[in-house]
């Protein structure tokens, strides 16, 4: 109890403890890649794929997070690391990163090795210039499923898809970046955007889902 004295300008103990320190920094989330790390399909960010996984990232790390969108339309992944790996910048370090790559290529890349050279060097770059981020590529769903692509093809996408994702995940692990398939995930109509080929913001929703756990296994570490 405090009793009113002239002599006592505060009442109470003063706080224990170290005198300095500053508050968690918040956590930096990139996505790079095609026009699914761009959000296409998304009327905002805050519904894309970077809203719905920085939310996750917030909820289960408890620190804010700040997220950066490197994603460019019709990119493959050998476009993606000559344009854009290089703007991840030492003034911006991100402590998360996302690669979303891989439909472009399965429309476009013909031979596997040259999937596996382009993924190489996108992710060993992306290392480099990022090398404390937990780094995440993520697997392509069924594209069988897709309503836009031509049905004619649809098998030889599908078949190549499969193929890409095995060398995603060789490549991935040869180089310590974590890789989520997600060719289970069911896409109903709900999915997808009026273009009936990118993600709408439940399609979003859904995939992040099945990279939050992932991504986030070393949220508390950061």
């Amino acid at each position: 109890m405090c009793h009113g004295s002239r002599r006592h300008a505060a009442c109470g103990w003063a706080a224990r403890g170290c005198a300095t320190g500053r508050a968690a920094p918040p956590l930096r989330l990139a996505l790079l890649g095609e026009s699914t790390a761009a959000g296409t399909g998304s009327p905002t960010h805050e519904t894309s794929m970077a809203g719905h996984l920085a939310r996750e990232l917030r909820a289960r790390s408890g620190q804010e997070v700040q997220w950066r969108v490197l994603g460019r339309n019709g990119a493959t992944a050998r476009r993606v690391a000559r344009q854009l790996v290089p703007r991840l910048t030492a003034e911006w370090p991100p402590s998360h990163l996302v690669v979303l790559v891989g439909m472009n290529d399965v429309q476009r890349t013909w031979r596997l090795r040259t999937w596996e050279r382009h993924l190489t060097a996108l992710l060993a770059e992306a290392g480099r210039r990022c090398p404390t981020a937990t780094v995440v590529v993520s697997g392509l769903p069924d594209v069988r499923t897709v309503p836009a692509l031509a049905r004619p093809l649809v098998p030889l996408f599908a078949a190549r898809a499969t193929r890409m994702g095995r060398v995603t995940e060789t490549v991935a692990n040869a180089l310590g970046v974590r890789y989520v398939p997600v060719e289970h995930v069911e896409l109903t109509d709900s999915f997808f955007a009026a273009d009936r080929m990118h993600p709408s913001p439940e399609g979003y929703r859904q995939w992040a889902a099945e990279l939050a756990p992932v991504l986030t296994e070393g949220a508390r570490d950061h």
